[in-house]
C-alpha cells in the first residue's frame, strides 16, 4: 500500500474511538523500524492532519479544514555547548535544552506558526501543557488566559505533553481547530496513546 494511503479513513468508521484505533494501527506500521525522532514526528503530524481532513467526524474534506494545525513544540536534543569532547564516545553525548529555554517549532502540518514558545505559566496553552505535564483541552481559545494566536481562525485547541524514553517531558503535541468544542476525552485518550508510541519508539538522545 502506498504510504500516502495510510491517511485514508474508511466510511465505516463512525466514532472517534474507531478513528484513533485506525490511525494508530497505520502509524505503528509507518514507524516500524525507524527511531529517529524528527522522522517519526514528521510522519505522525502528517498522518494525523490528513486523517482529520478525510474524516467526517472532523468536518470531512471541507474547503476549510476543521483541524487546521497539527504539530510539535519541543526541547530537541542538542550538542552540549560546553568544552570540546575529549574522546570519540563523548562526541556522541547529547543533552536536552534547560527546562526554561524556549520550546522550538518542530515537525507540523498547517499554516506557518510561531517559531518558539517560552514555557512560562499563563503564556499560552502549549506553555501550560508543558509545565503541568498534563493534557489540556480548550473549548474556546479566546477565553483562555494568555492564549497565543498564531492563527486567528483557531477557536479550540488540545495540547498533549510528550515524554522521552526517560519519562521527561520534552515538548508537546498541539492541535488547533477552526470550530469551538472540537476536542474531547476521546481525542485526549487517542492522542495520549500516540505520544506514548513516540515515547517508546524514538531515540531521544
Amino acid at each position: 500500500m502506498p504510504h500516502a494511503d495510510s491517511s485514508f479513513i474508511p466510511t465505516s468508521i463512525k466514532t472517534k474511538k474507531e478513528f484513533y484505533e485506525h490511525v494508530i494501527t497505520h502509524l505503528e506500521a509507518l514507524l516500524e523500524g525507524e527511531r529517529y525522532w524528527v522522522t517519526n514526528l514528521a510522519q505522525t503530524s502528517a498522518i494525523l492532519y490528513h486523517s482529520y481532513l478525510a474524516s467526517s467526524l472532523y468536518g470531512g474534506e471541507s474547503v476549510h479544514p476543521v483541524v487546521n494545525w497539527c504539530g510539535f513544540y519541543l526541547h530537541p536534543p542538542s550538542s552540549s555547548p560546553s568544552s570540546p569532547p575529549s574522546s570519540t564516545s563523548a562526541s556522541n553525548i547529547h543533552h536536552h535544552q534547560p527546562p526554561n529555554s524556549p520550546l522550538l517549532l518542530g515537525p507540523y502540518q498547517g499554516r506557518p506558526a510561531c517559531l518558539s514558545i517560552n514555557p512560562i505559566k499563563g503564556k499560552g496553552v502549549c506553555a501550560d501543557g508543558f509545565l503541568s505535564s498534563k493534557t489540556l483541552i480548550v473549548d474556546d481559545v479566546d477565553n483562555y488566559p494568555g492564549h497565543i494566536a498564531c492563527d486567528g481562525n483557531t477557536k479550540s485547541e488540545i495540547v498533549v505533553p510528550i515524554r522521552n524514553d526517560k519519562n521527561i517531558v520534552v515538548g508537546v503535541l498541539d492541535l488547533d481547530s477552526t470550530l469551538h468544542n472540537t476536542f474531547d476525552q476521546d481525542d485526549k485518550y487517542g492522542l495520549e496513546k500516540i505520544v506514548d508510541i513516540l515515547k517508546k519508539g524514538c531515540n531521544w538522545s
